[in-house]
């Protein structure tokens, strides 16, 4: 079972997220993951964001042991021939480290702040299909072209290559029967994007079945789960839950209802103490067939570095060495 980060860092300066992901790497986190958004969500869209690629070849040449990652970046964001080139340097900084993290889904916001459609979920994936197939080829043959519905390339070069043999691993975000298909033919690592415990084993069933129809070894991927972790000092109930939610949120000066729906919403989520979740992260992983849990400490869009790093540090100590 594997731990891994997703280091969110909206409003943090570059200075505290250097210090950050390099604590994720010395307190034993499998990998660190940033996300690829243009800005923060609605509730904190006055916090900055930093570029994620740009991030992770920093994160790439000042760690020298995770796997480092995105979480992830959506189709259409950048064209694939550029993409190639960006993940490849990405992957020679980290001396073969890099995670390309990819998914069909999108903020419309974002992709409206760029003038670009929000195109239909089945488009996406289309897109996405393709451009996975061009990365593929660019991090691995001499040129590349290309003739798609979405995408054309002519002589595409992607020189130095990647490091990773043969390629950079692919991970995908994946919820529906198309993204099922694209993660059969494509996916080294996917994240079930369900908190329905019963929908994530169909979700890993269905995927090993199409990598097997397309001459894959399905034992080879890896499976992954994001949850929001918020650890309270007191032992959670039905009866006491909201309540210590909406005490957190006025704790860390978020508005109480907007912490609790982020919370309730979430794909999975721990609200209780440290000293139990041990036990719930192997009810929700790997009793159902699951790799890896990627935590979130409190809620995806906290910008306290503090209370981040504290709730980290939590997790390595009285839930990693469980797991």
């Amino acid at each position: 079972m594997y731990a891994s980060v997703l280091l969110v860092g909206w409003g943090w300066t570059s200075e505290q997220y250097q210090k950050g992901w390099q604590e994720v790497e010395e307190l034993g986190y499998h990998a660190c993951y940033i996300g690829d958004d243009l800005f923060a969500h609605q509730a904190d869209a006055d916090v900055g964001t930093f570029e994620p690629w740009t991030m992770l070849g920093a994160m790439a040449a000042t760690t020298s042991r995770m796997k480092i990652g995105s979480m992830v970046s959506p189709a259409g964001r950048r064209h694939p021939g550029l993409f190639a080139k960006i993940t490849s340097t990405a992957d020679q900084l980290s001396n073969g480290r890099l995670i390309v993290g990819m998914g069909a889904g999108n903020a419309p916001e974002q992709q409206k702040s760029l003038n670009q459609p929000f195109r239909k979920p089945l488009e996406r994936v289309a897109m996405l299909s393709e451009e996975l197939d061009i990365l593929k080829s660019m991090w691995t043959e001499g040129r590349t072209d290309y003739v798609g519905e979405h995408y054309a390339i002519k002589g595409g070069i992607c020189e130095p290559k990647p490091i990773s043999n043969p390629h950079p691993e692919i991970l995908l975000g994946v919820l529906g029967r198309a993204m099922i298909k694209v993660a059969g033919r494509h996916a080294d690592r996917v994240n079930c994007l369900t908190a329905d415990q019963d929908r994530v084993k169909i979700i890993c069933e269905d995927i090993k079945k199409e990598a097997l129809t397309n001459g894959r070894d399905p034992s080879a991927i890896l499976f992954s789960r994001l949850a929001t972790i918020l650890f309270t000092d007191e032992v959670v109930t039905d009866t006491n839950r909201r309540g210590i939610i909406e005490a957190r949120a006025r704790k860390i000066g978020k508005d109480p209802e907007i912490l609790r729906q982020e919370i309730e919403d979430h794909l999975v989520s721990y609200v209780g103490h440290p000293d139990r979740c041990a036990e719930w992260v192997r009810r929700s992983t790997s009793d159902i067939g699951i790799n890896e849990i990627v935590i979130c400490i409190d809620t995806v869009d906290t910008s306290s570095y503090e209370h981040t790093m504290a709730g980290l540090r939590t997790f390595a100590r009285n839930v990693l060495p469980s797991l």
